[in-house]
């Protein structure tokens, strides 16, 4: 399987302490990883690298076997990187899927060709002009 993301040897620092050391991550199509660690372990500055919050001091990160530099999080999404911080302020009359994608519809068609020949339920996304901003719902099947 080949890699879609590779991370190497990515340093990072910060006064007075080395968050980052050396570090490798590779993640291949259809892999689910966890980063698991202790705190100050440097899982949310790993992935703030990758989301363009923050900028390695060393190292390199690959999409696709094509070497890439992430400046901000608008280059990382132009990348098809998107992160979902751990975050407790939540619209709690959205589903976790409405939440996730808050102020950021995707921008290609949903489904395929089973969404006109109406074999998937559809859920439209909120116009601007939408008075209460959220989705219509499909009857449930």
């Amino acid at each position: 399987m080949s890699l879609l993301l590779e991370m190497r040897g990515i340093t990072k620092r910060f006064p007075g302490v080395v968050a980052l050391h050396d570090v490798d991550f590779d993640l291949a199509g259809g892999e689910v990883h966890v980063l698991l660690g202790e705190n100050g372990a440097g899982k949310s500055t790993l992935i703030k690298i990758l989301a363009g919050a923050y900028h390695p001091d060393q190292g390199e990160i690959r999409l696709a076997g094509r070497p890439v530099r992430i400046d901000s999080a608008i280059a990382a999404q132009r990348l098809g990187i998107a992160t979902i911080y751990q975050e407790f302020n939540l619209v709690p009359t959205l589903t976790v899927a409405e939440n996730i994608f808050l102020g950021r519809p995707p921008r290609r068609r949903r489904c395929s060709s089973a969404c006109t020949s109406g074999s998937a339920p559809t859920r439209p996304w909120p116009s601007s002009s939408s008075r209460s901003g959220r989705w219509s719902r499909s009857p449930r099947r």
